[in-house]
């Protein structure tokens, strides 16, 4: 797909495409007959729902994307925060952490 193809198909809204569908069946319609504009709404309708599909699944990978990172970026707070509290009692340095060195 091009990009300008792949621009089109993200970017332009979903409610967009179906005024453009609907002006297109009227055309249909108007120049072609009754069978030719049930055949381009028809169509239009299919296009549309993989269009607004796409575009939902889209979204909800950024959203899940985020949501993802805010729990990465709290988890790092909680560390460093965990860490910190920790170096605060030096007498926990000789702690045993169930490691042998010999």
């Amino acid at each position: 797909m091009s990009a300008l193809a792949e621009a089109l198909a993200y970017q332009v809204p979903w409610w967009l495409l179906a005024l453009l569908g609907l002006a297109a069946t009227l055309a249909a319609g108007w120049v072609l007959g009754l069978r030719a504009a049930l055949a381009v709404g028809i169509a239009g309708l299919v296009f549309i729902a993989g269009r607004r599909g796409a575009q939902q699944g889209w979204t909800d990978r950024e959203a899940k994307g985020e949501r993802d990172a805010q729990r990465a970026i709290d988890a790092a707070r909680d560390a460093r925060a965990d860490a910190e509290w920790g170096s605060r009692d030096a007498g926990r340095l000789r702690d045993d952490d169930g490691w042998r060195r010999d």
